[in-house]
């Protein structure tokens, strides 16, 4: 049977939250890298699809949120999950999300915020996971395609995630172009990178 081409979702937009923008001063940095990270991944996976390839990934295909056990998240992100979370997921999701973070104790658990084979946070998902995208066949069960089949994972240049990265850095302290030219060529920010599955999920499971 002749595989059915794949396409692109939308242009990617920014994430707007108006009021809450106004009243938290680091969500607007979060919100800027999110959006130039979505329109690097949209450009990118977009040349990939015009020299023939297929794009794996859909919706409802949640093998990598099961398998990865090695995903970094950024401080300003830590604190978005954290916001979105408390104050934006709503029942049934809300509780079904708290009772995995409270139980969140293996790291070779899926990804707590994992819920019937969807992610239950999409809009606030990590870098890591918006860069994450597999071409042509989809992920067999526990397969992890970094591993098994390297040149099937989109890689993303160097510059392109700098440029996503760069909106981080004003929450470090980085106000300039200068210091945060240094920032990116020295990789300041990889150690601020905490792994998904070392964080303490039930602190957040009691806020919630």
């Amino acid at each position: 049977m002749k595989k059915k081409k794949s396409h692109l979702q939308s242009k990617p937009e920014r994430l707007s939250f108006p009021k809450d923008e106004k009243e938290i001063n680091w969500l607007s940095w979060l919100l800027d890298t999110y959006f130039v990270a979505d329109k690097v991944i949209y450009e990118g996976l977009r040349q990939e699809l015009k020299k023939g390839k297929i794009l794996a990934c859909a919706r409802g295909c949640s093998n990598c949120c099961s398998t990865h056990t090695t995903i970094p998240i950024y401080p300003l992100e830590l604190i978005g999950l954290y916001w979105y979370a408390i104050e934006k997921i709503k029942p049934p999701d809300r509780k079904q999300i708290q009772i995995q973070l409270k139980n969140f104790l293996s790291q070779n658990s899926s990804c707590p915020f994992l819920i019937h084979d969807r992610c239950g946070i999409h809009p606030m998902r990590p870098m890591a996971c918006r860069f994450f995208n597999v071409f042509n066949q989809p992920c067999l069960e526990n397969e992890d395609p970094f591993y098994t089949r390297r040149y099937d994972v989109y890689t993303p240049n160097e510059a392109s995630k700098n440029k996503a990265i760069a909106k981080m850095l004003p929450f470090h302290g980085f106000a300039d172009k200068e210091q945060q030219d240094n920032a990116l060529n020295n990789h300041v920010l990889n150690d601020t990178v905490q792994n998904l599955h070392e964080i303490e999920w039930h602190k957040l499971a009691e806020r919630m």
